[in-house]
């Protein structure tokens, strides 16, 4: 190896290193539902950890109104006001309280897909369509808070905000977690409770979870760019990617954040031994591609 190929892969273990720490261990954990095949955050935005039990508080989350960014609304402790917003960026970080939407002129654009408008969720997430969140629940064991919290994904119940008195009710008892499903009428839930789960209508100036999806584009390997594959998947012992330039560094993370393997794109095709690695999900990402490719280890 020369001296410049090696100094580019200890930069690359070092960015390794950092990206594990700082960008995946903690805010963008994943989990996976192996039966849908989908790959989620682990907690919802705002908790500061995995639930332990259906009602553990530093599980709970921040509670949005449907379409607004993490502008600080989402807080449990915000303060409201009844100033209905004349656009998409209120300017200020309060709950607006409504009779349904907090906007004056409704907008069903905000939060379509990974590039939507106010998306809340990290790079490469979005919020989950109503029917995402259907085959979520279509693999429970029950259709109630025991079987969202023994799911993958560990659903709490964190309870909602009102979007007319800015009250938070129903903490350990109900909780909604949003889709980006918006039309006339309102916005879909998931709603769950200690004897039901079901999909509802709920009002935009409501407060409720979220659970951000990781892109079906970082699932395949597209992500914006028109060369990139990776093949096989799954693989048993080895795979195959091209479309970054030679020399670049790229990063393989687990589903826990931590980062596993770590080296430089060959020219053309770059072969990625998966021997040492144990049998799951892992999710490849270079520095010419900051979303991730997620890849299966048989």
């Amino acid at each position: 190896m020369t001296r410049f190929r090696l100094l580019h892969a200890l930069m690359a273990l070092a960015a390794c290193a950092v990206l594990s720490n700082d960008t995946l261990a903690q805010p963008v954990n994943v989990v996976e539902n192996p039966l849908t095949g989908r790959t989620w955050m682990d907690r919802n935005l705002g908790a500061s950890q995995v639930a332990t039990s259906p009602t553990d508080t530093a599980a709970y989350g921040d509670l949005y109104q449907w379409g607004r960014s993490a502008d600080g609304h989402q807080l449990r402790s915000s303060s409201a006001l009844s100033e209905l917003a004349n656009s998409a960026t209120p300017g200020h970080s309060q709950f607006i309280l409504a009779e349904s939407d907090w906007m004056s002129t409704p907008d069903n654009a905000l939060w379509q897909g990974v590039d939507g408008v106010n998306n809340p969720c990290p790079s490469g997430f979005r919020l989950p369509t109503e029917a995402e969140w259907e085959a979520e629940l279509a693999t429970w064991t029950s259709a109630d808070a025991n079987g969202a919290f023994a799911s993958p994904l560990k659903l709490t119940l964190a309870g909602a905000r009102s979007r007319m008195s800015g009250a938070i009710g129903n903490v350990g008892t109900f909780v909604g977690y949003r889709t980006s499903n918006a039309d006339e009428t309102g916005t879909r839930n998931l709603g769950i409770s200690s004897d039901a789960a079901f999909m509802g209508t709920r009002q935009k100036a409501d407060g409720n979870c979220v659970r951000c999806i990781l892109d079906a584009t970082a699932g395949t390997g597209a992500l914006g760019q028109p060369h990139w594959k990776l093949y096989p998947n799954p693989s048993e012992g080895s795979v195959f990617f091209q479309g970054p330039a030679a020399g670049v560094p790229f990063y393989v993370h687990n589903l826990h954040g931590q980062c596993v393997l770590t080296g430089l794109t060959q020219e053309g095709i770059t072969t990625l031994s998966l021997d040492g690695l144990e049998p799951g999900v892992y999710l490849l990402n270079t520095e010419q591609t900051p979303f991730y490719t997620r890849f299966v280890k048989q």
